[in-house]
């Protein structure tokens, strides 16, 4: 067996950099409409993922045609109406 250190290779090496998806926690669904991402830097957050509202039901009265162009952008976002609707009330209201 040789005794010989290797050489020093002087010449700089690319920096670290963050990923793209870095503020996911690696072991959790990545499904965007539902889950936020994990940028509260609390350990709890990372190791049990962001706490779910619980669903309650919510009855309204609107036009026939919100309800039909809500019908199309969801079936054009491949969700359904209760979700997109959800969403659509979330950045509203910026929550």
């Amino acid at each position: 067996m040789s005794d010989a250190k290797p050489e020093f290779d002087s010449t700089p090496r690319a920096a670290l950099s963050r990923a793209s998806d870095a503020v996911w926690h690696p072991t959790l669904p990545r499904d965007v409409g539902e889950r936020a991402p994990l940028n509260s830097g609390n350990t709890s957050d990372a190791l049990l993922g962001p706490k779910e509202d619980k669903l309650v039901e919510l009855t309204i009265e609107i036009p026939k045609s919100i309800r039909k162009a809500l019908r199309v952008e969801a079936q054009d976002r491949g969700m359904s109406v209760d979700a997109l609707v959800a969403m659509l009330a979330r950045n509203y209201l910026k929550r």
